[in-house]
């Protein structure tokens, strides 16, 4: 079955409301297409129906950090957050992440990519009617055409999605003082809570809480907002 008739029977069971049914299908396509947002949205929406929290945070999270336009996922984000009260939430976005997000509330990134290539384009083109045809084009034409294509490749990077968010997907999940189970447990956090991915080793991430509190948990039990293997455009 290709992806088109997975999406497509995946909804059909949705709208029937076997949902877990439907689960797999939508994980297929997702697995294929891992920076679509409205399939992140849509399994969302399905872990929500099936009542797995973390899950359905981890792909809301997605959602919008893909399309941070999506009020649906906003909103459904913030209805699973209030049955996840004993979360802990993750640290705030760095600049970086804030600003990237705000970039693709104006345009996409491959909306961005186009506008620069655009912005190449005329600067390409300037340079060349000044080598060739016209010597006494103001210089200030290719230079300033230039300053935008550089804010414009600025501004494409930072658009790219970006995140080091990680959610517990299993109903909790225990931290340890090393990347071993027979290290010293030091925490223990519940479903949906979240944190930033600081670096990793064999089935451990090593993982800060927004209370700057950090640890080693099993890599099993959480899921990344950005997919490690994504190709990003």
């Amino acid at each position: 079955m290709d992806v088109k008739s997975s999406l497509d029977s995946a909804q059909a069971l949705y709208d029937a409301g076997d949902y877990a049914a439907a689960l797999p299908l939508f994980e297929e396509a997702g697995q294929a297409f891992p920076l679509d947002a409205d399939l992140a949205y849509n399994l969302g929406n399905c872990y929500t129906r099936l009542g797995e929290f973390g899950e359905a945070r981890l792909y809301f999270e997605r959602a919008l950090l893909l399309d941070p336009n999506n009020a649906d996922a906003e909103h459904n984000l913030q209805w699973v957050g209030m049955r996840l009260s004993d979360a802990v939430v993750e640290p705030t976005d760095s600049l970086f992440q804030w600003l990237g997000s705000t970039f693709r509330t104006v345009a996409t990134s491959e909306s961005w990519l186009m506008i620069l290539a655009l912005a190449l384009a005329i600067t390409v083109g300037l340079l060349a009617v000044r080598r060739w045809w016209k010597a006494d084009l103001n210089w200030r034409w290719p230079f300033t055409s230039t300053v935008i294509s550089v804010v414009l490749a600025g501004v494409y990077w930072t658009s790219l999605p970006k995140s080091d968010a990680v959610v517990v997907t299993s109903k909790n999940s225990y931290g340890y003082s090393e990347p071993s189970p027979s290290s010293k447990r030091i925490l223990l956090l519940s479903e949906g809570s979240a944190a930033r991915l600081r670096k990793s080793s064999e089935g451990w991430f090593f993982l800060e809480l927004g209370d700057g509190r950090v640890a080693w948990f099993e890599t099993a039990q959480w899921g990344r907002v950005l997919p490690p293997e994504s190709t990003l455009p």
